[in-house]
């Protein structure tokens, strides 16, 4: 069981992703609804947006880039370079 401490922690890490992800564009925020936060697979996300598989990889390919400019703009997490 996690100490109070990391509860705190882990919360406070979800609301700093969840902030980022409303700075992102719509479809981009769509698409990593679906596909990281509930889990529906590639089919099950391009039938609920009524796009190609193809459509949804390529589009959360370019979300999680943006993303993680987001984050390491927001100081969530360091540059990898």
């Amino acid at each position: 069981m996690p100490l109070p401490e990391q509860i705190i922690e882990m919360n406070e890490e979800a609301e700093e992703l969840y902030r980022a992800i409303q700075q992102l564009k719509t479809t981009y925020k769509h698409v990593i609804i679906l596909r990281k936060l509930k889990e529906f697979s590639t089919a099950e996300t391009a039938h609920v947006l009524n796009w190609s598989e193809s459509k949804v990889k390529m589009t959360l390919s370019r979300a999680m880039v943006e993303l993680e400019k987001v984050l390491t703009r927001g100081g969530v997490i360091n540059e990898i370079h």
